[in-house]
């Protein structure tokens, strides 16, 4: 379900305080002209009714530091231009070779439909790392389909760099090399077997080493 643009919007935590201030006389007073009306209050939140709202997020904040977010929130859908919000907020890049966001093409990099917990997932990487994080593939056509997929959310492309690489590589355990050679990371306790085949847990995260990017999977 998509949620409207709130990311700027969601500027405080919990009941909004009001201070009244001494009335100011007003020119119009002095004239004996009829006054305006005050202008309506600016809106802080923002929510749909019948729809989940993004968890508040402090305006103007570099997002990397917060430790938290809602992860009831994680299927949430986020349109385009809340996760590009979202991102920039936190000092994580995202790029295009097309220089285009439309998820129809697939020289584009877009956001639109991806998953709340997958943006934030890249926010926590980029906090807990210290390293320069840049999307460079999120939702556009081109990629392989399926549940865990890039079109539907849980998956994000990642440029190399060489503080991004070694820490994935100190950080995340190597598992296995798939058939085409690309060796794969999963995180570093290993998850709880599948009493049926004795194999790892399929709910895992996996990291994908690429020739030009991460191929990251957030469950």
């Amino acid at each position: 379900m998509y949620v409207r643009s709130s990311w700027r919007g969601l500027a405080g935590i919990g009941a909004a305080v009001l201070i009244s201030l001494p009335q100011q006389n007003h020119p119009a007073h002095n004239r004996g002209e009829p006054v305006p009306p005050p202008s309506p209050p600016p809106v802080t939140a923002a929510g749909v009714s019948g729809t989940a709202s993004l968890p508040p997020l402090p305006a103007g904040t570099f997002v990397a530091t917060v430790k938290t977010w809602d992860t009831s929130a994680a299927d949430t859908r986020v349109r385009q231009d809340e996760a590009a919000g979202l991102l920039q907020e936190a000092g994580v890049r995202w790029t295009s070779s097309g220089d285009c966001a439309d998820r129809r093409h697939p020289y584009c990099t877009s956001l639109e439909a991806i998953r709340y917990g997958t943006l934030m997932r890249t926010v926590d990487l980029r906090r807990d790392s210290g390293c320069p994080v840049t999307v460079t593939g999120g939702t556009e056509a081109g990629h392989a389909g399926g549940r865990y997929s890039h079109g539907n959310g849980y998956k994000v492309d990642l440029a190399h760099n060489r503080c991004l690489d070694a820490y994935v590589t100190r950080t995340y355990r190597y598992w296995r090399t798939r058939g085409d050679g690309v060796a794969l990371y999963r995180p570093p306790t290993p998850p709880t077997p599948d009493p049926r085949t004795g194999s790892d847990a399929p709910d895992d995260d996996v990291w994908a080493d690429e020739s030009t990017h991460w191929d990251v999977l957030y469950r």
